[in-house]
């Protein structure tokens, strides 16, 4: 096993592996069919093909959040570990590995609150002890209503942060 982290192409990867598999499932199970005497012994292939759309589709999920986490790492979007409404700010809520917005109803069919925001960077969020962050609109609008002694200064038009 590699010590490489595994991307968002390894799991895709793995789709093309359960998509092949399932295609080779069905063919079995058309071939099973088509005999009078196999015919009856084929009704679990159908099930364990239609099991692997489910992995299928759990995979694409886990590749998309994977690509979210990964895009935060290079500095060029927002990094707060959690996610935001990009309109409402902390109104989010997350079951089931799908997200809403409490305001808006917006959703979103991942679990945005599990994974780093990933949003455009437009602010400067600086705390009372000058510690500092670069955070997106809504973020930075979550800290404005609750930072004491600190402040939120946006980013000039080219992103540059001072």
């Amino acid at each position: 096993m590699s010590d490489r982290e595994p991307t968002p192409a390894d799991i895709r990867a793995l789709i093309a592996d359960a998509d092949a598999l399932q295609e080779r499932i069905r063919n079995v199970e058309q071939q099973l069919r088509s005999s009078k005497e196999t015919r009856h012994a084929v009704f679990r292939l159908d099930d364990a093909a239609g099991r692997l759309t489910d992995v299928s589709q759990a995979l694409e999920e886990t590749a998309g959040e994977l690509a979210r986490v990964r895009s935060v790492r290079d500095g060029s979007v927002c990094a707060v570990p959690w996610g935001i409404c990009p309109e409402h700010g902390n109104t989010l809520v997350s079951s089931g590995g799908r997200t809403r917005c409490k305001t808006c109803g917006r959703t979103w069919n991942y679990d945005r609150l599990g994974v780093p925001c990933g949003e455009p960077l437009t602010h400067k969020v600086t705390d009372a002890a000058g510690g500092s962050f670069l955070a997106c609109k809504a973020h930075a609008m979550d800290a404005s209503e609750r930072l004491v002694g600190g402040t939120v200064t946006p980013l000039d038009k080219d992103g540059r942060r001072d």
